[in-house]
């Protein structure tokens, strides 16, 4: 799963003292900007993004913006180029300009990345005046 997180440091000069409840609105506000800007096929990377709240080993609290669906990170990150062999078949079989195709072999020349979870995170942190890294 694709993670960004609040520079800590940073969140807590600028919020001491805020209370779950901010920490907790701000989170929500990171999940539907990333929501809105998650690039949609079928939908399925949209509905299954989440907002986790909790506290780290150093009792401090965090909140966790993701997805568990097993392509999420490589829409997010892109791919690099990479073969594509049947698993189960003898051959591939897919759909081009309304023809049915069949292929033992694909070299994908991979996907660029769309990363909405770091855009929908500064824009976020922009609005509330938050200050961040990525790590």
């Amino acid at each position: 799963m694709a993670r960004i997180r609040l520079d800590r440091a940073a969140l807590n000069r600028t919020i001491r003292g805020a209370n779950r409840r901010e920490l907790e609105a701000a989170g929500r506000q990171l999940l539907n900007r990333a929501r809105i800007l998650a690039p949609v096929d079928t939908g399925r990377l949209r509905a299954s993004l989440r907002m986790e709240f909790r506290r780290s080993f150093t009792l401090r609290p965090m909140v966790t913006v993701g997805s568990d669906v097993e392509y999420a990170p490589m829409v997010h990150d892109g791919t690099g180029p990479h073969i594509i062999r049947p698993r189960r078949a003898q051959a591939l079989r897919f759909v081009i300009g309304g023809r049915v195709v069949f292929a033992k072999v694909v070299h994908h020349p991979g996907t660029r990345a769309k990363p909405f979870l770091d855009q929908a995170l500064r824009e976020t942190a922009a609005a509330r005046g938050y200050s961040f890294r990525q790590g």
